[in-house]
């Protein structure tokens, strides 16, 4: 997903990319929840009449289940921040911005390469960042030419 945000001031403007998420922090509380409860009373409905060795899968099953939805939702925690200024290109890639580029914008270069997952990359002087790792093919090529415009604009 590309939001774009107008920093109001000189024609400046920021691109967040994320990856579409299909469920909030409290909706994936509320699913464990509801499947820790689920799993509870079968399985306690199990060991009631003697087969208790059903207990100890079902807690293994949601302790599997809540590592997989932290993993997921870590991953679409993840954001790319790109800011074109008037003469910088700023590139912030994490979840909190843990890896920071700097170009200049009168020689950014944006780089596509083609193939079953293509890439897309932005750099400038030998050094290349691939951007938007987590988008579509579409949402790719758009954020292209987004940034080819803003190459060419004049502020």
């Amino acid at each position: 997903m590309i939001q774009r945000q107008s920093l109001g001031h000189g024609g400046e403007y920021r691109l967040v990319l994320r990856p579409n998420a299909s469920l909030t922090p409290g909706q994936a509380r509320l699913l464990v929840g509801l499947l820790g409860l689920m799993m509870a009373v079968i399985g306690f409905g199990f060991a009631a009449v003697g087969a208790w060795l059903v207990l100890p899968f079902s807690g293994g099953e949601l302790l599997l289940l809540i590592y997989a939805l932290s993993c997921s939702m870590r991953w679409s925690a993840a954001r790319e921040v790109i800011t074109i200024g008037q003469d910088k290109v700023f590139i912030e890639k994490g979840v909190e911005g843990e890896q920071r580029y700097q170009f200049p914008r009168a020689w950014l270069q944006i780089d596509w390469r083609p193939g079953p997952m293509p890439h897309l990359l932005v750099g400038s002087h030998g050094k290349w960042v691939e951007v938007g790792t987590f988008l579509g093919e579409e949402e790719k090529r758009a954020l292209a030419r987004t940034l080819q415009q803003a190459r060419s604009l004049e502020f």
